[in-house]
């Protein structure tokens, strides 16, 4: 009987030991490098849309903003030189919140939108010296 029931007790063990090991697999599993959140793998889907060269507006996680070209896509980063200091950087695709396509623009203050776009105004001004000239000639 003693025989039997320390064979039971070892199947148990044997049994208990090895559930424990197999839970324990996934939460001893090292995260590599390559593995990205959700939201960068969306930044770095966007990114790999367009090319190399293209002007972008890029976003920071710290509230930053850039604008400048894109370099050479990586596994968990990419490289991109600011327009305003004309520098190579390696970004992770984790830092970055928000990509546009921008257009270029020389200097700061000069962003897509500081422009006063001058054909509406001399449309309407011409328009209004016809109507004046019009008049005057009928008045004549």
């Amino acid at each position: 009987m003693k025989n039997i029931l320390s064979c039971t007790c070892r199947k148990f063990v044997a049994i208990a030991l090895t559930c424990l090991s197999i839970a324990a697999i996934p939460a001893a599993q090292a995260q590599t490098a390559q593995d990205l959140s959700k939201h960068a793998r969306k930044i770095e889907k966007r990114l790999a849309r367009y090319g190399a060269g293209t002007y972008l507006d890029l976003a920071f996680r710290d509230s930053t903003q850039a604008y400048g070209s894109l370099g050479q896509l990586s596994a968990v980063s990419f490289q991109f030189t600011d327009s305003d200091s004309n520098r190579l950087e390696t970004r992770s695709y984790d830092d970055v919140t928000d990509v546009k396509k921008a257009k270029e623009y020389i200097g700061s203050g000069s962003e897509p939108g500081r422009h006063v776009h001058l054909l509406l105004p001399v449309l309407i001004g011409a328009g209004a010296a016809a109507a004046a000239f019009a008049i005057v000639q009928a008045l004549r």
